[in-house]
């Protein structure tokens, strides 16, 4: 009899309850340094490609820089919001989408009171797919036209390694954030302001800023799994549609 490795309910339950905390996150109670060292210790043991360990981590507590990097969001919201509630139809009208938008504004709301935050970067810029492109475009122009190196794009793939070499790290660090009881959710809406992100916080112009990871304990521990579309309804096999 074949015995699984690990409590396969339990670990069920810590990957299908670890939820986008935005409302629920405690401000009040302080999140311990070693607690954010643990779990980026488990965050850091993720699947890098080529292993090259390229990220780094920047954690936030000073009362005074979180303001500023709140002000700078609060300005983002302005316009992503604006711009989602143009393009997103009738899904405006939807209870899910209402409750995802009411939750998002009041993580702006609140996002200097929260205890932690972490931005996870990654060393290097995003790579330029059309450029890639071109330039293996140029190198293939004097190959003969039946060599299969015409038919190849190396931007495409570049792209999927610099970000796929992180983010299986940030959701690794959510899973240990949620096993310790400790909620978290990932927003973009400092990127915008990278530039002044990076100044403020002596970030070189050469790393690039994936996200940002609001963390804290959480206001109770009753999370459930999300309401999904099954897997079965999305997936196929063996060919598109199929």
């Amino acid at each position: 009899m074949n015995v699984p490795p690990f409590d396969v309910a339990e670990t069920d339950r810590l990957l299908t309850t670890t939820r986008s905390v935005r409302r629920r996150l405690d401000l009040d109670r302080p999140v311990p340094p070693e607690v954010v060292r643990e779990a980026l210790e488990v965050a850091v043991q993720a699947p890098t490609a080529n292993n090259h360990q390229n990220w780094r981590w920047l954690v936030i507590t000073d009362p005074a820089v979180k303001a500023k990097l709140a002000e700078m969001i609060r300005s983002s919201w302005t316009f992503h919001r604006n711009d989602i509630w143009t393009n997103a139809g009738r899904r405006r009208n939807d209870a899910a989408a209402r409750r995802t938008y009411a939750s998002a504004l009041a993580l702006t709301e609140t996002l200097e009171s929260v205890p932690v935050l972490v931005i996870p970067c990654v060393l290097g810029r995003p790579p330029d797919i059309a450029a890639i492109n071109e330039a293996w475009r140029v190198r293939m122009a004097d190959k003969v036209p039946e060599d299969p190196g015409h038919l190849v794009r190396h931007g495409e793939t570049r792209a999927s390694i610099f970000y796929g070499s992180i983010f299986p790290a940030i959701w690794s660090f959510q899973l240990a954030l949620r096993s310790r009881g400790l909620g978290s959710t990932i927003t973009c809406l400092h990127v915008p302001h990278e530039r002044e992100v990076g100044r403020l916080l002596g970030i070189p112009s050469g790393v690039t800023q994936v996200c940002m990871i609001p963390v804290a304990y959480t206001v109770g521990t009753d999370f459930r799994p999300a309401d999904r579309y099954s897997a079965e309804e999305r997936t196929y096999w063996e060919r598109w549609g199929s």
